[in-house]
């Protein structure tokens, strides 16, 4: 009888020493909300040292709270959402986070789900991380060294419990790699990796749409889009581009550029579904205006014959800009080669000249030669600014023999006209003033 009044006197002592020490402890608003309900409190004992740290919701419902210990966070943490459901728990060694750390998906108030569990010691990132969607699949897991680095395999999962990323590019790992995946598991990206920096091998996927399948042969297994090297973590330098059915579409090779120290196309090649060689673009002299070159083209439908050929001068971007054999047809290409001095030659697609043009940024001189079989004379020759005809334009009969010459402004024809029969003889002779003006005519004598 005499232990049992013991204890219960040890026990009614601590309760008192407790109550009075809680009730000492004072709350202090230190920030109110908008609408005047407080926002962040600490409670205070008379010494000043402070037993726990609030943040509220401006509903009223508390947002977290932190208990303190030698004025700095320790112990258990907790989180509230705005209706009052716990989604984090964890805890606080002297002012760190320490231990495990749990968020939850909450369904109601006495519901609520795992989303992802992580550690830490000494407030940096330790162990094994994991994470859940809220179906219950695993969405992600991490690791970590005892000093906080990334290690091992990373890897991500969608809804559906398909991989969709793999990542083992990590600061402390000199060799490594990056994997990306589609909804169906099919390999979209591939990267080396050194010591944390996409550098190396790299390889692009054509994507699919099929049924999932999360075996690992499969996943790997995918119709391949292009593959080239990667530098310091951004620049691409594409080796191969693929079609769709595998056939190679493009190969592009490099050169370093000395004096900037990066790497610079020096030969591009494009094939067709057969692998024919369609046109090919050599390039040297670099520097760090572009580099020299020509590009060749071949005709559309027959590969041994020769369409065109265009030298770039100091141009920072060719890309190949020649495709087939109508290019004066198509505009991106005349936008292109309009920024920087070039000369072309091209045969279009049902024609028999060969055309040949030289642009400066505003200007440009081209002419046209008939084929070999009829004489292969000049057949034209014009001026153009601003993309328009400006200047003095002549034509030629294959014989050689002047067929008229023209004057032109702005794209309208102003000035003196002339035209000729195939003897050389005068045959029209008149004065226009452009687009539906006067136009003065002179007698032949």
């Amino acid at each position: 009888m005499m232990r049992f009044l013991g204890k219960v006197l040890l026990f009614c002592i601590c309760a008192l020493l407790w109550a009075c020490s809680y009730q000492h402890a004072e709350e202090q608003v230190l920030d109110y909300h908008a609408n005047g309900v407080k926002k962040t409190s600490v409670w205070v004992f008379p010494d000043g040292e402070i037993l726990k740290r609030n943040e509220w919701y401006n509903n009223g419902i508390k947002e977290f709270e932190i208990p303190y210990k030698n004025n700095e966070p320790h112990g258990d943490f907790k989180r509230w959402t705005a209706y009052g459901d716990v989604v984090l728990t964890g805890s606080y060694k002297k002012g760190k986070r320490h231990g495990e750390w749990t968020s939850y998906y909450v369904e109601n108030l006495n519901s609520r789900k795992k989303e992802a569990v992580r550690y830490y010691e000494d407030d940096h990132p330790v162990g094994d991380w994991m994470g859940w969607h809220y179906n219950g699949t695993k969405s992600f897991e991490e690791h970590y060294s005892d000093k906080g680095e990334r290690v091992g395999l990373w890897k991500k999962w969608n809804e559906n419990g398909t991989l969709v990323q793999e990542d083992a590019c990590h600061l402390g790992t000199e060799k490594g790699y990056f994997k990306r995946y589609g909804n169906d598991c099919k390999i979209l990206e591939y990267n080396d990796c050194v010591f944390g920096i996409k550098e190396g091998t790299y390889r692009l996927y054509y994507e699919s749409f099929g049924a999932p399948d999360t075996s690992a042969e499969s996943c790997n297994t995918a119709k391949l889009r292009e593959e080239g090297v990667i530098e310091h973590d951004d620049a691409m330098l594409p080796s191969v581009l693929y079609r769709a059915d595998g056939s190679v579409f493009k190969k592009v090779e490099y050169t370093l550029c000395e004096g900037c120290e990066t790497h610079q196309r020096s030969r591009e090649q494009w094939f067709d579904e057969q692998g024919n060689l369609l046109r090919e673009s050599i390039y040297e002299h670099f520097s760090q205006k572009g580099s020299d070159g020509v590009a060749y083209g071949l005709c559309d439908g027959d590969a041994r014959l020769f369409c065109a050929e265009t030298s770039f001068v100091e141009s920072t971007s060719p890309n190949g800009s020649l495709d087939g054999s109508a290019l004066s047809q198509k505009g991106d290409f005349e936008q292109s080669i309009g920024r920087y001095k070039a000369s072309i030659r091209y045969i279009k697609s049902d024609h028999k000249l060969l055309y040949e043009e030289y642009w400066e940024v505003d200007k440009k001189e081209s002419r046209s030669f008939y084929p070999d079989s009829l004489g292969g004379k000049i057949a034209s020759e014009g001026f153009w600014k601003n993309g328009k005809r400006d200047g003095i334009w002549r034509n030629w009969y294959s014989s050689g023999i002047l067929r008229d010459s023209l004057s032109y402004v702005g794209g309208e024809r102003v000035g003196e006209q002339f035209s000729y029969d195939s003897t050389g003889k005068l045959t029209i002779h008149k004065t226009e003033a452009g687009k539906n003006r006067p136009v003065i005519m002179h007698l032949i004598q």
